[in-house]
């Protein structure tokens, strides 16, 4: 497996394709009312993580790929709204990743951050998904909705 392979599925499993990890399962099925349920002043809503990392992903792809030319508009407030913006998003990055070659994946791109190569840059988006993904998981758990958790006693035995 070539590196824009390992790329692409790496991609895909943080956004989609991780039962346990990525963030659209996180995201799965859960309500508006709980998706802008703030916990307290200095937490993000689900909604305004889901909106950063569209935001950023469409941003960073519009910085090192010169490929996005549309306005991107708040859509905090409609919840299914801002989650299609994650889908455009997502798409938009797999755009980008599909048009490297293995040659071009090891060149800086002109980004902000995160630009000492296309593959470095497409790795950190993987890594943001799931850090992100995380967060969410975990206001969850902070509201009561997900009960998965269990003792690390019973993980391992000791």
């Amino acid at each position: 497996m070539g590196a824009k392979d390992l790329l692409i599925h790496q991609t895909k499993l943080a956004f989609s394709e991780d039962p346990e990890m990525s963030l659209m399962i996180s995201i799965q099925g859960l309500s508006t009312e709980t998706a802008v349920k703030r916990l307290n002043d200095r937490i993000w809503t689900i909604e305004e993580i889901v909106f950063h990392v569209a935001f950023w992903k469409i941003e960073y792809c519009r910085q090192g790929f010169g490929k996005w030319d549309h306005p991107v508009r708040s859509c905090l407030g409609d919840f299914n709204q801002t989650v299609e913006f994650l889908l455009t998003a997502q798409a938009h990055l797999m755009e980008c990743l599909q048009s490297c070659s293995e040659e071009t994946l090891s060149l800086p791109i002109s980004t902000r951050c995160h630009g000492e190569s296309a593959a470095h840059f497409f790795s950190i988006m993987a890594i943001h998904d799931v850090s992100h993904a995380t967060q969410i998981r975990t206001i969850q758990r902070m509201l009561g909705l997900r009960r998965d958790f269990y003792p690390i006693e019973k993980t391992f035995e000791f």
